[in-house]
């Protein structure tokens, strides 16, 4: 019961923490979407779709909605994590999880109208699918690695303490598979006219999105070693930029570097605010 009244508290308290997060992400991507387009003479830029003013009346009425829908979406996201801290199956909530998470993005994008065609409202339904599953690869390699460090505390048996090194590499190898990976992947499936998925979602959703979380879950392990980190994903995305792009895409070495440094530099706050308290 006492395991049942901590997850309701922690779900209410990161629902809490998400739904702003989901508003202003919502609008963020309206306002930075408004900066790169021409609107009409006279006109200002707006928060929400023509489709969805005309559906609800007025842009007021509308941006509201909108308010409700996309906190609600960021309320969910923030809770993705709290399947880890349950005792068991957790991939099965994880999996839960997520389907509650395609399902609330789903409907957000029907009552916003976010979605002009069902191909857009799919294949941003696979993008989301591959952030969270990329964001809950690296959430498992650390999970993996506070169960042995509690094991090793409570005094069970356990296998001996691991270098730095060993507890950095599955960080790597998910680096390597994202950055040298994954654009080729995303290549098979996109447009070969206007390629959304490899021009502006990898480079930037994607990749810093990914470095920033894997950089803060890596400082938690590595105390030193972390610092290497950004430079790793700087250089891995190299191959990809003279092989599958061009020069102009050099700036993703800079999107990765600095989104690693800025996650691990967040861990290490983190890290010793806990510390301290």
């Amino acid at each position: 019961m006492t395991e049942r009244r901590e997850i309701i508290h922690e779900l209410a308290r990161r629902a809490a923490v998400g739904f702003p997060r989901g508003v202003a992400l919502v609008y963020l991507i309206f306002l930075l979407g408004g900066l790169f387009a021409f609107p009409a003479s006279g006109s200002g830029v707006s928060v929400v779709t023509a489709a969805m003013a005309e559906r609800w009346g007025n842009p007021v009425t509308a941006a509201l909605v909108q308010f409700l829908w996309s906190g609600l979406l960021g309320a969910v996201l923030e809770t993705a994590e709290l399947p880890f801290r349950l005792e068991r199956r957790t991939a099965l909530w994880s999996g839960v999880h997520f389907l509650l998470t395609a399902a609330v993005f789903s409907l957000a994008g029907w009552q916003c109208r976010w979605f002009p065609y069902r191909e857009t409202w799919l294949c941003l339904l696979g993008l989301l699918l591959l952030c969270y599953l990329l964001m809950w690869a690296v959430r498992y390699v650390g999970w993996q690695q506070d169960v042995r460090a509690i094991r090793k505390g409570v005094g069970l048996p356990e296998e001996p303490e691991r270098p730095a090194w060993q507890k950095a590499l599955p960080y790597a190898f998910l680096a390597a598979g994202v950055e040298l990976l994954l654009p080729w992947l995303l290549r098979l499936v996109d447009s070969r006219d206007v390629p959304v998925l490899t021009g502006i979602f990898y480079p930037f959703l994607i990749l810093p999105l990914f470095c920033f979380f894997s950089g803060l879950s890596l400082t938690k392990r590595c105390r030193r070693l972390w610092l290497v980190y950004p430079v790793l994903c700087g250089v891995l995305t190299l191959p990809c930029v003279f092989l599958l792009y061009n020069s102009s895409a050099l700036f993703q070495v800079w999107v990765a570097a600095i989104a690693a440094l800025v996650g691990g530099l967040l861990g290490v706050l983190l890290r010793k605010k806990r510390e301290n308290t």
